[in-house]
C-alpha cells in the first residue's frame, strides 16, 4: 500500500546543491520556481530528492554538522546512498574532491561499512555497502 516517495532538503546554492548530486547519478525529475522558492527534483534510481531554495533562508544549525551531536537530536538525520562496493565509492568522492576531510570507513553496528560526506549545504549524507 505505501512506498518511500522523497526526502527533502533545503540549499542555500540552488546551482552548487544540483553539480554536486549530479556527479552521484542524479537527475532532474521535476522542478518550481516563483519569485521566493525554487524547487527541484531530482531522481537516482527510485530514490527523489527534493530540493528548496529559498531566496531568504535560515543557515544549517552548527549542531546539525556534526553526526554525533546531531543523532541525539531529534528530527532527520541525514540519507544514505547505497553502493554495491565501498572502496570504489570512496576513491570517487576522494578523486572528485567532494570531501573536505579524510574519509573513514566504518563497520555500523548493522554489519554494514559506510561513510558520511557533506554536501555544499553541509548536509549530511551517509554512502553505504549494500547487502
Amino acid at each position: 500500500m505505501f512506498n518511500f516517495n522523497h526526502v527533502t532538503i533545503s540549499a542555500d546554492n540552488l546551482e552548487d546543491t544540483l553539480n554536486f548530486y549530479k556527479l552521484f547519478g542524479f537527475e532532474k525529475y521535476k522542478e518550481y520556481h516563483d519569485d521566493s522558492v525554487d524547487i527541484v527534483m531530482i531522481k537516482l534510481g527510485n530514490m527523489i530528492l527534493e530540493i528548496f531554495h529559498y531566496m531568504e533562508n535560515n543557515k544549517l544549525p552548527e549542531h546539525s554538522k556534526d553526526l554525533t551531536v546531531d543523532l541525539k537530536t531529534i528530527g532527520n538525520k541525514h540519507f544514505g546512498i547505497g553502493v554495491k562496493d565501498i572502496y570504489e565509492a570512496k576513491n570517487f568522492v576522494e578523486n572528485n574532491k567532494l570531501n573536505d576531510s579524510e574519509i573513514m570507513i566504518t563497520k555500523g553496528r548493522l554489519g554494514r561499512p559506510y561513510f558520511f560526506i557533506k554536501d555544499p549545504n553541509e548536509i549530511l549524507m551517509e554512502i553505504i555497502e549494500e547487502d
